[in-house]
């Protein structure tokens, strides 16, 4: 089973946002990791400013501020 990138806490974006409402929120916190999905980890996420919670596969993630 393939390990998680991404910790609690941390600001990730989503990759694409094809399919989402423009309303959607594109920056997020991991707020807990969940089983894989397709073998790609999974994170329950959230985005406070607009209150909005999402479940993404990592390989639609990037951490913010990453060089």
């Amino acid at each position: 089973m393939p390990s998680h990138r991404f910790t609690v806490g941390q600001m990730v974006r989503l990759v694409t946002t094809k399919g989402l409402s423009p309303a959607a929120a594109v920056t997020y916190t991991i707020e807990a990791p969940m089983p894989a999905y397709q073998n790609s980890p999974q994170y329950r996420l959230w985005n406070a400013e607009l209150h909005q919670g999402r479940v993404a596969l990592e390989r639609d993630l990037e951490a913010v501020g990453s060089l």
